[in-house]
Formats: structure tokens, sequence, C-alpha cells
């Protein structure tokens, strides 16, 4: 029951979220969260609470844009014509639009183009540049691309067409010196304050530096293409979020009405999101399938009509984006698979593969699946026999720097750009084998063995009582959430697990109820269904999620969205209710995992019908109780899987489960089943089993030893007789004729008394010796025990169980003895 992935704690100043708990009347919840994240005192933390206008530089600090400014200037007042040359995924079709309202606003003669991702590819190219000198285009404005287009732009000159770049990808060596001017927070020189800003928000900065003010009318598209692009929502880009969504959300344009109708969000309710997973994949949709102007002219739509129209265009696009994307990852793990092969099962460190009939315009997306998969990092490539080329997307992992990677593999490469994270690339069919083995030998070199398990940071550690609807409240404040500002998440630390069950549709989603403290908190795990027997056998987990609102008939509750969790103690599942255990053992001996599983059965037929059951199968090993640990011992794993078939009946077997258990094999989980009559009822419930609860009375306590011993002390000798005095001693003591005898046993070889045939006599001067001394005590002590075993709860036997493993308890009537 270990997570799934590699939890990041991050600690806060308890002094210092105290303070600002104060100052800002914030739950001790939140503050401590700004205090984790950096914002220490009262004035950085209502900066990032409340970002606005103030937050926005200028933009004449952006170098560069003053040549810009004064070129398109002069373009617009002496009638060039202008066209603006964009990109075909959501950010460029948004810094398109952008700059489509602020030319018509500035009455500018322009028009746009927006390359064909299949036919054209990424970025300038030589046929359209020559096109736009057929149409007597004598300035360029590039947005979300141009950085890398030397010789595009050199082209350009030559026919007498000026270029100005606005760009936000990672700038090459060689810059493209014939443009007019370069416009990106990247390029060497910028003093530019935050370097972070996509496509969209240059151009946002553009037409505030043509406009001298901030123009919050076009904070839509910026906001649209700043969280579609994945960049970091912190500094300005958060505050063009923000104020975006603001815009939107009181004064929506045709475009994003109708694109959020079909989406499903409600009107006045878009969050970051809702763009993120609603609206972003309709934009790219277009481009991916189809015509990026689809999504350029929804975006600049001047009726609700065309709006709807275009809106509707682009969700049918994007559900057949949707079944391309699910039909090319089985094409697509199928080659995976083939690599893997070729290298002996192991397949390389970096996914890299090809395939002719591929759209390129989705590999991106079926290298993400990959990526969650695998967590590898992962190029995805649409090759074309007729060319001999491949075009396609790569998308990375933590730490992996994809850019500087394929920068050191260029020459592989007929073309590429992107970031850390994404990038896309164009290089010829038969160097794919060759990119794969530099890329793996790159991440081989780079990587530590942590950065190959996926990493979830959590802000804090807290208890139930912290997570309150007051709380969640204020939480909402940290939005707009994404890359680089996540939504929060918490850990909780020791939680019961209170109940658990699948839900939804082929109970493919899992709903449990924490308790901690005497408080309840209801958590919710999509996808996770199948892990509802498993999180009500380890009783108490540790849990990392976010906390949500849930409101329904007008009531609000709080409800953690759990996204991993972890066993807190020995998970112990039980799973005495199956009725067939035989089925129920083959299918967690099919379960991989590196160790062993071993079956134990209590007595002879539940042996011989487990190992029936087993056949050969090499996955587990069957064992009686009494030889469990030389089985295991033999096995020569360090850690073991047990399942236990019915619970040991004798002391022997008993004993044997002890030696087993305690001799300090890393057990990873206990499974209990039944050969028997099967429980009535369902996993984790209480139900009546051989036994009773009296049974674990049957052993005399340490004080009724004691109390027997007295009264035969007193007597000091007698003749043993079926109604003599031993049968009066049981009356007096409360206990059965067979305990008192029992214990006339073991006194006598503890010493205290002897017996001479059917004469019995006190020892006056008894050695001083412990009851455990007495093998008759021990043997009774088993036998008491088993016996015990068969009236306990799930809980309590889950308990003993683990105590047993850990050498902390494992006792059952010892206590009391």
């Amino acid at each position: 029951m270990k997570s799934k992935y590699r939890w990041i704690m991050a600690e806060a100043d308890e002094t210092a979220a105290a303070s600002l708990a104060g100052e800002l009347g914030l739950t001790p919840l939140v503050s401590r969260l700004l205090v984790s994240r950096g914002y220490r005192t009262a004035e950085e933390a209502k900066g990032f609470l409340e970002p606005g206008v103030q937050a926005l530089h200028d933009p004449y600090l952006l170098l560069g844009m003053e040549a810009a400014v004064a070129r398109i200037r002069q373009a617009i007042g002496a009638g060039e014509r202008i066209r603006v040359y964009g990109d075909y995924d959501a950010d460029g079709v948004t810094s398109t639009a952008l700059l489509h309202r602020l030319f018509t606003r500035l009455g500018a003669s322009f028009d746009t183009y927006i390359p064909h991702r299949s036919r054209e590819g990424y970025g300038l190219n030589l046929p359209a540049i020559d096109a736009a000198a057929a149409a007597g285009i004598r300035l360029i404005v590039t947005v979300d691309n141009g950085i890398s287009a030397v010789e595009q732009i050199a082209y350009a000159s030559t026919l007498g067409i000026d270029v100005v770049v606005t760009d936000h990808h990672e700038p090459p060596a060689v810059l493209p010196d014939q443009a007019v001017a370069i416009v990106n927070p990247k390029q060497p020189g910028c003093p530019y304050p935050f370097k972070e800003l996509t496509g969209s928000a240059v151009a946002f900065k553009l037409a505030h530096a043509l406009l001298g003010e901030p123009d919050l009318s076009l904070a839509d598209v910026a906001a649209i293409g700043v969280v579609a692009d994945l960049m970091p929502l912190t500094g300005e880009n958060r505050a063009i979020v923000k104020l975006g969504l603001a815009e939107m959300n009181a004064r929506p344009c045709h475009g994003v009405k109708a694109l959020a109708a079909v989406s499903g969000a409600e009107p006045g309710r878009l969050t970051s999101g809702r763009i993120a997973f609603g609206l972003a994949p309709r934009l790219n949709a277009g481009g991916r399938l189809a015509e990026a102007d689809i999504a350029l002219r929804l975006l600049i739509a001047d009726s609700s009509d065309e709006a709807e129209m275009l809106a509707a265009e682009l969700d049918m696009l994007n559900q057949e984006r949707q079944q391309l994307v699910e039909d090319t990852l089985v094409e697509a793990e199928a080659a995976w698979q083939a690599v893997v092969a070729e290298h002996g099962g192991r397949g390389p460190a970096v996914i890299v593969i090809a395939g002719e009939g591929w759209n390129a315009g989705i590999a991106g997306l079926v290298a993400s699946k990959l990526v969650e998969r695998y967590y590898k990092p992962t190029v995805v490539l649409a090759a074309d026999a007729a060319t001999g080329l491949c075009k396609g997307s790569a998308r990375s992992i933590d730490g992996f720097d994809l850019h500087a990677a394929l920068t050191e593999c260029a020459d592989e490469l007929e073309h590429y750009g992107g970031h850390k994270a994404a990038a896309g690339m164009t290089m010829r069919t038969e160097r794919v084998a060759s990119l794969r083995t530099r890329l793996s030998a790159l991440a081989e070199a780079w990587l530590s063995p942590d950065d190959w398990v996926p990493r979830k940071k959590a802000d804090l550690v807290c208890r139930v009582s912290e997570l309150t609807l007051e709380a969640a409240e204020q939480l909402r404040a940290l939005e707009p959430c994404g890359s680089g500002n996540p939504a929060p998440r918490f850990v909780l630390r020791d939680a019961e697990v209170l109940d658990a069950k699948a839900m939804g549709k082929e109970s493919r989603h899992l709903r449990t109820v924490l308790g901690q403290g005497g408080r309840k908190l209801e958590a919710v795990c999509f996808g996770k269904g199948g892990d509802c027997a498993a999180i009500q056998g380890c009783g108490t987990v540790h849990a990392l999620g976010e906390l949500s609102v849930n409101e329904w008939n007008g009531s609000k509750r709080v409800q953690l969205m759990m996204q991993d969790w972890q066993a807190a103690a020995l998970p112990v599942h039980d799973l005495r209710h199956e009725r067939d255990w035989q089925r129920a053992l083959r299918t967690l001996a099919a379960d991989e995992q590196d160790a062993p599983l071993l079956a134990i059965a209590a007595g002879e037929s539940a042996l011989a019908a487990l190992r029936d059951a087993c056949g050969d199968d090499v996955r587990l090993r069957t064992a009686s109780y009494a030889d469990a640990a030389g089985i295991a011992a033999a096995a020569g794993a360090a850690a073991l899987r047990i399942a236990l078939i019915d619970l040991p009946e004798a002391g022997d077997a008993l004993a044997g489960l002890r030696g087993l258990l305690s001799a300090g094999y890393a057990v990873e989980e206990i499974h209990l089943l039944s050969a028997a009559q099967p429980r009535t009822a369902g996993p984790g419930g209480r139900a009546p089993q051989a036994g009773s609860r009296g049974a674990a009375a049957r052993m005399p306590t340490r004080e009724q030893f004691a109390e027997v011993y007295g009264l035969l002390r007193r007597q000091g000798s007698w003749i043993e007789a079926p109604d003599g005095f031993l049968r009066q001693v049981a009356e007096r003591a409360g206990r059965t004729l067979a305990d008192v005898v029992m214990m006339l046993d073991v006194f006598e070889e503890l010493g205290f008394v002897r017996r001479s045939r059917a004469a019995v006599e006190i020892v006056s001067k008894p050695p001083k010796r412990q009851l455990e001394e007495s093998p008759r005590y021990r043997k009774a002590l088993l036998r008491a025990e088993a016996e015990a075993l068969a009236a306990m709860s799930p809980s309590e036997l889950r308990d003993w169980l683990r105590g047993l493993v850990q050498g902390t308890d494992g006792k059952l009537l010892r206590s009391s003895v």
C-alpha cells in the first residue's frame, strides 16, 4: 500500500503564520499555507492575494519594445499593409486574436495568418513569406513565434518586408538580427523583471505600450493563452489571468461566452481550471484537426450566432480529437513495447517513437499520456513516408530540461523549439533511433534515482479539524491556480478509515470517510474504486489531497479530493467473506509485486486444498503454520506478503505464526481468507465466528492463579478424588475443575506442590518461579490465545497481527495473567 507519488513536504514558520493570521484575519490553515509558499509579511500576502493593474510592469522594460512600437506606429500612420503571423495552438490563436482587436481599434490596415500545423509546421516559413509579399505586406508582426526564424526573417528582408518578432520561447544561440525589433523577455540583455510571459502575455504588453495604458478588455484572451500554455501562474501572469477572469465573468465576449457554454461552464463562474480543461482543449482542437482560423474567428466574432456556430464546430472537433488520441495511444503503446522488447525488456530512459499515419496535431497529447503512464520524457512523431520527415511534440518530467536536451541533440533535428517542459520538432525519420539513444543518455546522466518517481508537493500537514468550510472559502483567494501556483494540497497523517465504498459508473471511484480526533471528513478519489478493499484493510492511512466545497440542495460541506494515499500501518485485509477463497488467493498471487506471497493454512485438509488450488503457480509458496517460518527462510526474501487461510486453532499453530511474524521479515501486507464456511458480513464488517468472546476468559488470570494457590496452601495436603477437594476449590474460585487441574499441573512443574500417586501436598518453601517457566502453562496459554483469535473483531485482529510484526504487542491474554 505504497503511495504512487513521492510527497514533497513544505514547512511553515509558525510565528510568521500566526502574525499573518492576526493582521489579515485569516484562518491558521491559510496563513500557514501562504508562509509555506514564501509570503511571510502582510504586504507580500496582500500583493499575492489581490493582484491588479498595479502588478503590471512597464512594457518598455522589455528589450526591443520601443523599436517595435515605433515601427508599428509608422506602418499604421503610412497605411502600410501589416500581417499578424500567429501559431496554431491556443496561446498562438489568442495572441493573434488580441492583436486583431488591437489593430482594429487603432485603424490599421492588416490581416492575420496562422500556418497549417501539418502542411507548414510551426513558425515562419518561406512560402508563407512569398505569399505575404504577393499580397503587398510591408510589415509582419509575429506572435508566439519567430525567435528562431533567422533564415526566414533574412529572406523577408530581401523582399522588402520588415519583421517585428514578439515571442516567449527559449532563444537560440543565434537570433534573427534582420528583424527590426525582437520582443522576448528571455532574450539576452532584456531587463524585464518577469521572464515567464506567454505569447499572449507579450502581445498584451505590446498593446499596453501602443495604447499607453493596459486595456483590460484584451485581458480575456491574454488570460486564456497564459493558462493554456501551462506557464507559471505567478507574478505578472497571475495578475493577467486574474484580470482576464474578471473580464470574462463580468463582460464575456461572444466567443468566450459561446465556448464556455459548450464546455459546460456556468455563466459568470469561469476559473483557471475551466479554461485549462474546457476552453483551451477546444481552441486547440481546430489547429490539431482542421484549421486554427476556426478558433481565431470565434474569439473575434461580433455576433452571438456566429460565435455559437463556431463553438459547436470546435466542440465537435474536440470530440473527434479525443477519440483520435485514444486510437493513436494504442498504436503508440505497441510501438513503445516493440522498442522495450528490442532492449531486452528494459526500455530506454526516454520514449521516442514515430508512426506513419499519425496526426502530428495530437502528438503532444499522446506524449502527455505516455508520460503519465511511464513517467519518462516522451517524444511522439508523425512520420511521412513521402518526404522522409516526421513532425511531432515532446513532453518532459520534473528535472529534465527538454529544450536543453534537444539543443544537445540539435544535429539530429531539422527544426525544434519549446521550453523545459514541452517542445515541438521536425526531423528525418531515419534519425529517430539515434535521437532516442542520445536523449536517454542525457536523461540517465542528468537525473537522480529520485527524479524518476513522480512528485506531488504538499503545502502542509494538517488535521481534520483544520479543514473547515471557512478555510475552504478563504483558499479560493489563491485562484487562479495552475502551473507555478497549484491548488493547495494537504496531508492528513494517521487518519482512521471509518468507511470506504466504490461509487460511480462501474464503481470506478472511491469514497471514504476519514476520522481524526473525533472529527470526520469525506474524501473522494477519482479512478481509484479498486482501492476500496485495500484502504479498508489499512485501517489508518496518510492521505494527500485538495480541499473542496461540495454544494448540494443549498447546503455546503467540505471534502478532500484525495489524489494519493498510503498505509499508515501494516495493511491487513479481511477477505473471509469471499466464498471462493481459492479464486481470491489466485488473484492475490497474480498481483505483480516484488515480495513473494506465502499462503499458510490451518489443518491438513485446508493445506491439501491450498496446494491443490495453487498447483504449480510459482508466484506463491504454501505452508502450514508449523513450517511457515522454515518455508519463508528457504525463499530467501527479505520481504513477504502473507495470506492466512483460516486462523490457527491449536497452540502449536499459533506458535508457528508468532515465530514467522516476529522473525524480522518486512511484511508488506496480510490477507485473511477462510476455507471453512465464509462469514456473512462484508469486507471489514463484524460477523460471528467459531468460538465466542467467552473463550478468552477460559485462561485464568494471574490473580486467579494466586487465589487458587492460596486455597491449596491453606489445605496443605489432600487426596485427589472426582468429587473431592479440587472441586470445592473450583467452586470457590469461580473456575472450572479443568482449570484448577491445569493450575495444579503448573504448580507441580514449578515446584510449588508434590504429587505421590493420589496424594498431593504443598511444598513448604517453594522456589521463586514465574508462571511462564512452566511448559504446561505456556501450552494452555497458546491454546487459550488460539481460541481468543476466533472471537476477535476484525479491528482487534488487525491490531494484534500488527503488534506481532512490529514487535510492540502481539499479546492476546498475557497482559492479564
